[in-house]
């Protein structure tokens, strides 16, 4: 069948699980020289370094879109791909690897999907019919990575089949929740399993899926979909380091209010005009007022969902807790059973040593975090 469009980040090339191994050794020497001048070279064994990463959108201002923890040493790439076209409307694409591993982290592409009976329509499968891709349903998990993943970002997993399928049942529910109406969700985790040259590797596929009927029409979604990849092994030891990241990646309350208002654009009908840059710059200074508004709806929403979304995040990811963030007084998700702390430039410290204390090495004003109670 057509393959219907889904966005690539730009400059991705399908099928790349990692870098290069000489590029990793490269960047794992670079990580470490570095690591071993600063001012926390005295920290013991199993002491974590998180520092606060952002990736601007230069469509929007240069407003900071997405932000997320990333353990030291670890590198990352990210930003916004708009799709004027799409009822999806944008796609934040990151890319996360640890150079000393392997491991990597790929959010991938996602859409919107419509379909019915076409007769006496114009459209082919795969077409944009009213920013959704016309395609038939796909229930079976597999069918669905082998189908629209396999064939542009995981070129890899082509003519694979997982080895274990597992339904995440809170992620669907979470799915069809923010969905608001009638549907049936179902969440999935893929591991495939292969070698890479020569080396067991492996990787675990994640995303949900929703269906809603109505008047004939079946709409349905992809959601949540993010793959994990690393030496066979290396994925389950890494848990609470990759639930970190996981949990703590967020797009910004003054580009979700961005976001939120070009939705309502793209329905208000002037797609056409969002295609082209330059206007697309101009409708958002034009609608500043609107935004700033959906940017103070946006921040206080978090607000009051924090410890259901804090609670939510326990219950799918295994390894990391919440606790309180007595600088910002937000609730963060952090390795569990470890002692935290934070300083004022946003970096925290998840140390497996209860007699660390992190003002002994340097003078950045370490503070002692608390576990968060539900």
């Amino acid at each position: 069948m057509t393959q219907p469009i889904l966005p690539l980040p730009p400059g991705s090339r399908p099928g790349v699980r990692r870098g290069s191994p000489v590029c990793a050794l490269l960047a794992a020497v670079i990580a470490t020289l570095l690591l071993a001048t600063t001012t926390l070279a005295q920290v013991p064994d199993g002491t974590w370094r998180f520092q606060r990463t952002a990736f601007r959108d230069p469509a929007a201002s240069d407003q900071e879109a997405i932000v997320m923890l990333l353990p030291e040493g670890w590198t990352a790439q990210g930003g916004v791909q708009w799709l004027p076209t799409w009822a999806r409307i944008a796609f934040l694409y990151t890319h996360v690897e640890d150079p000393s591993t392997g491991i990597t982290m790929d959010w991938l592409p996602i859409q919107d999907f419509m379909y019915f009976d076409a007769q006496g329509f114009q459209i082919g499968i795969g077409d944009n019919y009213q920013g959704k891709a016309y395609v038939p349903p796909i229930t079976d998990p597999v069918d669905f990575v082998a189908q629209f993943w396999a064939p542009t970002v995981l070129t890899h997993l082509q003519g694979l089949r997982p080895v274990s399928v597992t339904q995440q049942p809170r992620v669907a529910q979470e799915f069809l929740t923010g969905f608001g109406g009638p549907g049936e969700a179902y969440a999935y985790t893929l591991r495939y399993q292969f070698d890479d040259d020569g080396t067991p590797w492996e990787q675990d596929v994640h995303f949900a899926l929703l269906y809603s009927q109505a008047n004939g029409i079946t709409s349905w979604f992809v959601n949540f979909a993010y793959a994990v990849a690393g030496p066979r092994g290396a994925i389950d030891e890494q848990e609470a380091l990759l639930s970190t990241i996981i949990a703590s990646r967020i797009t910004t309350p003054e580009w979700e209010a961005t976001y939120r208002l070009v939705k309502q654009l793209f329905y208000q009908g002037i797609q056409q005009q969002m295609a082209d840059t330059a206007r697309f710059g101009e409708l958002l200074r034009q609608y500043r007022a609107e935004s700033q508004a959906l940017w103070q709806q946006v921040t206080q929403e978090r607000q009051e969902q924090a410890d259901r979304q804090a609670q939510y995040v326990q219950e799918i990811l295994g390894g990391v807790g919440s606790y309180k963030d007595p600088v910002t007084g937000r609730i963060v998700q952090l390795p569990s059973g470890r002692d935290q702390w934070v300083n004022r430039n946003g970096e925290y410290l998840s140390s497996d040593d209860p007699g660390f204390d992190p003002n002994t090495v340097d003078g950045q004003d370490w503070q002692r975090m608390e576990a968060h109670r539900h």
